[in-house]
């Protein structure tokens, strides 16, 4: 059975693998996060920034294991119980009650998803952000998002020159969205089956 008991005071948890999902603000990170779970959990929209508070979606056998990460927890029955996925605003764009929480997420994370675009993978701000995960040793994947076809070949290897140690890098190319503003599954396959894989390998460490 799945273990599902979290330690406090900075011990290693036994609960979900807990993925957090940043970066800069319309980034597309909360249709990300839809896609994912596959149902509207995180509110999307042109207003900047949307998410103004993290979300945390998990599994409804999961709702008692995420409790001590101090979020409302919303049910998202196509995870996992060994995933949790959180939704972060950008640190720099929400008010100060909103920071601390966002920032206390971070800390707690197990695995740091960081979203960016074409347009602003090189942002100044985001580095600073992706700098502080890898002294931190936090796990890290990189999601480049809406990327124009014809843009990919010069951008990917940049990036991956800027990040400068091997870090799985997603590219999710510009797509038309569902009736519910989500991505199809076939976008998000890849980076589904990488979350599982983590996930998976978190549980066998623990058991």
């Amino acid at each position: 059975m799945y273990d599902q008991r979290v330690t406090e005071g900075g011990a290693a948890r036994t609960g979900p693998l807990l993925a957090v999902v940043g970066g800069p603000t319309g980034a597309g990170k909360s249709t990300l996060v839809n896609s994912l779970v596959r149902a509207p959990v995180s509110a999307t929209g042109i207003l900047r920034p949307t998410t103004r508070r993290p979300v945390l979606a998990c599994h409804p056998r999961s709702v008692a294991a995420t409790a001590g990460i101090g979020l409302p927890p919303v049910a998202a029955p196509a995870l996992p119980p060994n995933l949790a996925i959180v939704d972060a605003p950008d640190v720099n764009a929400v008010d100060q009650t909103n920071r601390e929480a966002t920032e206390a997420v971070f800390e707690r994370a197990d695995l740091w998803i960081f979203v960016t675009t074409a347009a602003r993978y090189a942002d100044a701000q985001a580095w600073r952000d992706l700098r502080g995960a890898q002294q931190r040793r936090v796990e890290l994947a990189v999601i480049l998002d809406r990327v124009p076809t014809e843009a990919a070949d010069e951008i990917l290897p940049h990036l991956t020159q800027l990040l400068g140690e091997p870090v799985p890098l997603f590219v999710v190319a510009e797509s038309a969205l569902d009736r519910q503003g989500m991505l199809s599954e076939r976008v998000v396959t890849p980076i589904w089956e990488f979350l599982h894989k983590c996930a998976s390998a978190k549980l066998a460490e623990a058991t």
